[in-house]
């Protein structure tokens, strides 16, 4: 039964869970405690459920938290549809049967069933046929339809049934179409004398998302670490060279990795990415979130980078100058 208020988003689940009035959570082919801001947050919102379910290819971050692991399938073995960000739906054909015996889809309605809730379905078109059922503008796509035409483009219905590649032709789909104005609401996060410089974070070709199917392939060889870009004038400043290992520190958490000086950022912004969970990236950015969706300020986060080993790299200097005194006595 679907309730008449929406339910949570998800850093409200973590704030509840917090709370002690979120309770349990079933996480599907998404590393949360990876990829989601203030990890230590998160993970006191994982820590603090009573069931946590995790379904997904790899054990990741967020599966050492789980009471409950699924095997999940790759696409090679999924029966089913994809669709883009071009509304573009596209099908997908299995190669080979699932290894873990079962598609992800009967694994639900199994736990659906269990739960009270008979679901079956003998084939995914089914489950396609259902979605038609229930949402107009996928009213007129079936499998069927697409084995006939390959891909259609939402809105498909009867009022377009080869579906809408191009949404506004002539004229808007509604009237003159409808502005609303988005007032700008500054973030908290600001930078200061203790945390001057802002961090901004982000992906790299070779890797995607959290790299936990990236990893395990030959693409590693192109990116091997998460490193901090800084700019020259900031790393001077800080006396830090190039692959030299820093700590990057914000208001919520800090980690260490290898600085790499490059001009392809301004002065006193930093970035990096958040590939590999040894250095824990999201470590460091915050919780603030936007006031309308609660989307992360993944780009926004004041920090602090200082040499990891300060001491050591003073120790060095001192020997090197002692050895050019001896040099000039000689």
């Amino acid at each position: 039964m679907l309730l008449p208020e929406p339910g949570l988003r998800i850093p409200n689940m973590f704030d509840a869970a917090i709370e002690g009035t979120f309770r349990g959570l079933f996480v599907h082919g998404e590393d949360i405690a990876q990829s989601d801001p203030n990890v230590q947050h998160v993970l006191a919102a994982l820590g603090a459920m009573e069931l946590v379910v995790v379904q997904d290819l790899f054990i990741n971050e967020t599966a050492k938290f789980a009471h409950v692991f699924l095997p999940g399938a790759s696409f090679l073995e999924k029966d089913g549809t994809f669709t883009n960000a071009e509304r573009r739906i596209n099908r997908v054909r299995a190669v080979m049967k699932p290894k873990n015996g079962m598609h992800e889809w009967d694994i639900v309605c199994r736990i659906a069933t269990a739960m009270g809730y008979p679901m079956r379905y003998d084939h995914p078109g089914q489950i396609m046929d259902e979605i038609a059922a229930l949402t107009p503008t996928f009213a007129g796509v079936s499998f069927e339809r697409l084995d006939e035409v390959g891909s259609i483009q939402w809105p498909c219905d009867d009022d377009a049934p080869q579906g809408t590649p191009i949404m506004h032709v002539d004229a808007f789909t509604r009237g003159l179409g409808r502005f609303v104005p988005t007032p700008f609401v500054p973030t908290d996060e600001r930078s200061t004398r203790r945390y001057p410089l802002i961090l901004t974070t982000g992906r790299i070709l070779s890797q995607y998302n959290v790299g936990a199917q990236t990893r395990r392939t030959a693409n590693i060889a192109w990116h091997q670490e998460d490193l901090l870009e800084i700019h020259p004038h900031d790393a001077e400043d800080r006396g830090i060279t190039d692959g030299d290992e820093v700590t990057l520190a914000s208001r919520v958490g800090r980690t260490k990795l290898r600085a790499k000086v490059s001009d392809r950022m301004p002065t006193g912004v930093v970035y990096t990415t958040f590939h590999y969970p040894v250095t824990g990236a999201n470590v460091v950015t915050t919780e603030n979130s936007d006031w309308a969706t609660n989307c992360p300020e993944y780009k926004v986060t004041a920090v602090q980078v200082a040499l990891a080993h300060p001491v050591i790299r003073e120790l060095d200097e001192r020997a090197v100058d002692n050895v050019l005194a001896a040099e000039l006595v000689d």
